[in-house]
């Protein structure tokens, strides 16, 4: 007989391995695609119970790919992922049958409540093993040993006191720092260098960031363009004030010299 499948849709193949841990006892059949083209051609011909897809996927989307699954799989359920600066659209969900959503990174015992809340209980680890009941098993665990009691210690040793603050020196202590010297470090001397790298480094990792989350998030990309419209339609009377004084400031000036 063949298992129902767990389609898992997501470039990383980190994903899968995390799917796989969470329902190795479940009784499913677990299928990998890395995007959602790939998804699609896994799923033809398919039985699905289930798809975890992320929500932004190379050649395509979860949603989208929600929609044509579901079509194909009406009694399938999908659960999508999303993570990072993701913002997870919850109308577009509804709109194609997407079954719950789960934030990345997640652990395996996170996803399998998941897939309970869309499914239904699954099987767990005390099905599996013999017995008749769950008092069966507990009756064989030995008793827990009696506590121990604290043998008498002697005096704390002495530990180095962090600097204050208003000493202008920053203090690094290090992890064994009851032998180790305290390492000194004048913020006055280093400051301007971090900041230096801060406002170099800073703008070129906020512009990849946002290149990447813009080229893969349709969600992401609406709110920065309705960010953007705000901000125009806030600043666009004042822009333009500007502009038209300084224009007629120009123009006086302008007469000013031809009538001199």
């Amino acid at each position: 007989m063949t298992l129902p499948s767990v389609l898992v849709v997501d470039p990383n193949p980190a994903t899968f391995r995390r799917v796989e841990e969470a329902l190795h006892d479940a009784g499913f059949g677990l299928l990998s695609a890395r995007d959602a083209r790939e998804a699609e051609e896994r799923a033809d011909g398919t039985e699905l119970a289930l798809v975890i897809s992320a929500a932004s996927l190379p050649k395509g989307n979860g949603y989208d790919l929600a929609r044509s699954l579901r079509d194909q799989h009406p009694a399938a359920s999908v659960l999508l992922m999303t993570g990072g600066f993701e913002v997870y659209n919850r109308d577009r969900a509804s709109e194609a049958g997407v079954s719950g959503h789960i934030n990345k990174p997640f652990t395996p015992e996170r996803l399998r409540s998941a897939v309970e809340e869309a499914l239904g209980p699954l099987p767990g680890a005390l099905d599996t093993l013999p017995g008749d009941s769950v008092a069966e098993l507990t009756d064989e665990v030995a008793p827990a040993p009696e506590p121990r009691r604290p043998e008498p210690r002697g005096p704390e040793p002495a530990r180095h006191r962090p600097l204050a603050s208003d000493e202008r020196v920053a203090t690094i202590i290090p992890r064994d720092y009851q032998d180790l010297p305290v390492v000194q470090v004048d913020p006055a001397v280093v400051a301007p260098q971090i900041e230096r790298a801060i406002l170099e480094v800073l703008p070129e990792v906020v512009e990849v960031v946002l290149r990447r989350t813009l080229a893969t998030s349709d969600a992401l990309r609406e709110l920065v363009e309705k960010a953007v419209a705000d901000a125009v339609a806030d600043r666009l009377s004042e822009v333009a004030e500007r502009v038209v004084r300084q224009r007629l400031a120009e123009i006086e000036a302008q007469a000013s010299e031809e009538a001199s």
